[in-house]
């Protein structure tokens, strides 16, 4: 929790245009679990990996979805370019930021796309959706 707080902060100071500070939050789901996508940007968990490590750590990756929805039904401020740009500002600035600050231990970042959505669900519900992950890894004591 406190990993996806600290990249919810992150986003935040971006100051992406077209996106309140109050529209990046932290939610179980991007979705109610119905019909409704939260517009903005939804920082929530997806299944973590796990990597080789050394004979007494593993290297485990938390997920940490980011999913960017804007509304797209023809309004006249609708640009399908700032859905973009908030996905390229947000991989550069975690790129760039490999560390995780605002927790206690350092954690490594790593950006990947987002897994696949259904988009036929989608169609007809006036959503642009748009998914990366930020992989937090962490060194753990193998059990």
């Amino acid at each position: 929790m406190l990993a996806m707080e600290a990249i919810r902060d992150a986003i935040r100071t971006l100051g992406l245009e077209g996106v309140d500070s109050e529209e990046v939050q932290v939610r179980r789901l991007p979705y109610d679990g119905q019909d409704h996508w939260y517009r903005g940007i939804t920082v929530h968990p997806v299944p973590e990996t796990y990597g080789q490590g050394t004979n007494e750590r593993e290297d485990i990756g938390y997920g940490c979805g980011v999913t960017l929805v804007q509304n797209n039904d023809n309004d006249s401020d609708y640009k399908l370019d700032q859905l973009l740009d908030w996905r390229e500002t947000i991989r550069t600035y975690f790129v760039e930021n490999s560390t995780l600050t605002g927790v206690s231990t350092t954690f490594t970042l790593k950006v990947e796309h987002g897994y696949v959505i259904d988009y036929d669900k989608l169609y007809d519900r006036n959503y642009d959706v748009s998914r990366l992950v930020v992989r937090v890894y962490s060194r753990e004591t193998r059990t």
